[in-house]
Protein backbone atom coordinates (compact mmCIF):
# COMPACT_ATOMS: atom_id res chain seq x y z
CA UNK A 1 0.00 0.00 0.00
CA UNK A 2 1.24 3.46 -0.92
CA UNK A 3 0.76 6.33 1.54
CA UNK A 4 1.47 10.04 1.29
CA UNK A 5 2.89 12.16 4.09
CA UNK A 6 2.02 15.83 4.45
CA UNK A 7 2.93 18.85 6.52
CA UNK A 8 -0.18 21.03 6.28
CA UNK A 9 -1.13 20.83 2.58
CA UNK A 10 2.42 20.13 1.32
CA UNK A 11 3.37 16.57 0.48
CA UNK A 12 6.80 15.85 1.97
CA UNK A 13 7.05 12.16 1.04
CA UNK A 14 5.45 9.01 -0.30
CA UNK A 15 5.99 5.65 1.34
CA UNK A 16 5.32 1.99 0.56
CA UNK A 17 4.14 -0.14 3.50
CA UNK A 18 6.32 -3.23 3.86
CA UNK A 19 5.75 -4.49 7.42
CA UNK A 20 2.89 -4.69 9.92
CA UNK A 21 2.40 -5.50 13.59
CA UNK A 22 -1.37 -6.15 13.60
CA UNK A 23 -2.00 -6.50 17.37
CA UNK A 24 -0.18 -3.21 18.01
CA UNK A 25 -1.74 -1.38 15.05
CA UNK A 26 1.69 -0.53 13.62
CA UNK A 27 2.69 -0.17 9.97
CA UNK A 28 6.19 0.55 8.66
CA UNK A 29 6.84 1.99 5.21
CA UNK A 30 9.89 2.84 3.08
CA UNK A 31 9.94 6.59 2.61
CA UNK A 32 10.67 8.43 -0.62
CA UNK A 33 11.03 12.16 0.13
CA UNK A 34 9.86 15.01 -2.07
CA UNK A 35 11.78 18.28 -2.44
CA UNK A 36 9.70 19.65 0.47
CA UNK A 37 11.14 17.06 2.89
CA UNK A 38 13.59 18.42 5.47
CA UNK A 39 15.07 15.77 7.75
CA UNK A 40 15.89 18.35 10.43
CA UNK A 41 12.23 19.41 10.51
CA UNK A 42 10.44 16.11 9.83
CA UNK A 43 12.57 13.19 11.11
CA UNK A 44 12.55 11.97 14.70
CA UNK A 45 15.81 10.07 14.20
CA UNK A 46 18.70 10.94 11.89
CA UNK A 47 21.53 8.41 11.55
CA UNK A 48 20.53 6.81 14.85
CA UNK A 49 20.38 10.04 16.86
CA UNK A 50 17.01 11.01 18.36
CA UNK A 51 16.13 14.65 17.70
CA UNK A 52 12.59 14.79 19.08
CA UNK A 53 9.01 13.89 18.32
CA UNK A 54 8.30 15.62 15.02
CA UNK A 55 5.20 13.71 13.94
CA UNK A 56 2.76 16.19 15.48
CA UNK A 57 3.09 18.41 12.39
CA UNK A 58 2.53 15.53 9.94
CA UNK A 59 -0.50 13.82 8.43
CA UNK A 60 -0.71 10.56 6.48
CA UNK A 61 -3.17 9.62 3.74
CA UNK A 62 -3.72 6.58 1.58
CA UNK A 63 -3.08 6.97 -2.13
CA UNK A 64 -6.79 7.70 -2.63
CA UNK A 65 -6.77 10.53 -0.06
CA UNK A 66 -8.23 8.72 2.96
CA UNK A 67 -6.71 10.09 6.18
CA UNK A 68 -4.93 7.55 8.38
CA UNK A 69 -5.35 8.44 12.04
CA UNK A 70 -2.63 7.14 14.35
CA UNK A 71 -1.20 8.03 17.74
CA UNK A 72 2.37 8.55 16.49
CA UNK A 73 4.03 9.27 13.15
CA UNK A 74 7.78 8.72 13.35
CA UNK A 75 10.24 9.24 10.50
CA UNK A 76 13.60 7.49 10.80
CA UNK A 77 16.21 8.91 8.39
CA UNK A 78 19.58 7.25 7.76
CA UNK A 79 21.20 9.34 5.00
CA UNK A 80 24.57 7.60 5.36
CA UNK A 81 22.80 4.33 4.45
CA UNK A 82 20.42 6.02 1.99
CA UNK A 83 17.48 4.54 3.94
CA UNK A 84 14.39 6.28 5.25
CA UNK A 85 11.20 4.91 6.71
CA UNK A 86 8.09 6.02 8.54
CA UNK A 87 6.38 4.23 11.40
CA UNK A 88 2.63 4.68 11.87
CA UNK A 89 1.99 3.62 15.47
CA UNK A 90 -1.42 2.98 16.97
CA UNK A 91 -3.52 3.25 13.80
CA UNK A 92 -7.17 3.78 14.76
CA UNK A 93 -8.91 5.02 11.60
CA UNK A 94 -9.75 3.54 9.22
CA UNK A 95 -9.65 0.20 10.99
CA UNK A 96 -6.38 -1.70 10.69
CA UNK A 97 -8.26 -4.56 9.02
CA UNK A 98 -9.87 -2.26 6.47
CA UNK A 99 -6.47 -0.80 5.56
CA UNK A 100 -4.40 -3.98 5.50
CA UNK A 101 -6.68 -7.04 5.12
CA UNK A 102 -4.83 -8.06 1.94
CA UNK A 103 -1.30 -7.46 3.26
CA UNK A 104 0.73 -10.70 3.73
CA UNK A 105 1.69 -9.80 7.34
CA UNK A 106 -1.96 -9.25 8.26
CA UNK A 107 -3.08 -12.50 6.62
CA UNK A 108 -0.24 -14.45 8.23
CA UNK A 109 -1.01 -13.10 11.70
CA UNK A 110 -4.70 -13.97 11.44
CA UNK A 111 -4.04 -17.34 9.74
CA UNK A 112 -5.67 -16.41 6.45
Amino acid sequence: MLVKIFEDQTQIAAAEVYALDPPMGVAVARLTPTEAYDSKRHANVIDGEFFGDRGDILQIETDDGTAIVCRVISIQDYPTLNERYVEMIGITEPSFEKLFADHPDFMSYWGR
